[in-house]
């Protein structure tokens, strides 16, 4: 198994032990889980494409280079980015209630979803999440 494959695997272990952490009342592994899921995704990625990698600041360099392949879906999967990364933050001040992890945790897995189709294909339709898509938004 290359390192590349090997990240894919931990993200979506990661992404299920996300759910169960959270399950199990664990809000920190559940949302330090999900966000683990979504930087070992953007390093495999990251590697494939000869991207260097190794700091949070290159993931999130990487990360936006690969959206900005996509220019009519960059903002909104920049705000997926945006709420995991809070994820991680999380992690560090324990602020988040168990419905935001449950939410972060989806939008990680939409976010991994779409990181993948954009690495695979170069462009794919993005499935709107109503969480974070303006469009839904219910203010005037």
């Amino acid at each position: 198994m290359t390192t590349s494959e090997r990240h894919e695997a931990i993200c979506d272990e990661f992404l299920i032990h996300a759910e169960r952490e959270l399950l199990e009342g664990d809000l920190l592994q559940a949302a330090e889980k999900a966000w683990g899921a979504f930087a070992h995704c953007m390093n495999s990625i990251s590697q494939r494409k000869g991207w260097k990698v190794g700091t949070h600041q290159r993931l999130r360099a990487n990360t936006n280079r690969l959206l900005e392949q996509d220019p009519e879906h960059a903002r909104y999967r920049r705000l997926l980015f945006g709420a995991v990364e809070s994820l991680h933050a999380n992690f560090y001040q324990e602020l988040m209630t168990a419905d935001e992890v449950r939410r972060g945790i989806a939008n990680a897995r939409e976010l991994v979803e779409a990181l993948r189709e954009l690495a695979n294909t170069g462009q794919q339709p993005v499935q709107q999440n109503p969480i974070l898509d303006p469009r839904h938004s219910k203010d005037p």
